[in-house]
């Protein structure tokens, strides 16, 4: 996974996600009032997403799901385990008194 976030701040990375949004819709030619029929959400909250990267996470999700991107929406948190020793080594004790 690209490490964009890390670059953003946090006025940016909504942007961002906005841009994502409004870029994705469009390569899958659909207009806002198409989008709102598929996802159940009303047209202006979309309009108002694409602006200013302002909406609910259950309107993200459907949003994302109408767009093909569910699984980047169940990712957003996942927890990279370590593969190898090297890694468990570095990454040190991350649960209970330190």
């Amino acid at each position: 996974m690209i490490q964009i976030h890390s670059l953003l701040t946090s006025g940016e990375l909504p942007q961002k996600i906005d841009t994502n949004a409004r870029e994705m819709r469009l390569a899958k030619n659909l207009s806002r009032k198409s989008l709102a029929k598929r996802t159940g959400i009303s047209e202006s909250t979309i309009k108002r997403f694409e602006s200013n990267g302002q909406v609910s996470l259950d309107a993200l999700a459907l949003i994302a799901t109408a767009l093909a991107a569910k699984r980047q929406i169940a990712e957003l948190f996942k927890h990279e385990r370590p593969v190898s020793l090297e890694e468990i080594k570095q990454t040190g004790r991350t649960r209970g008194r330190q």
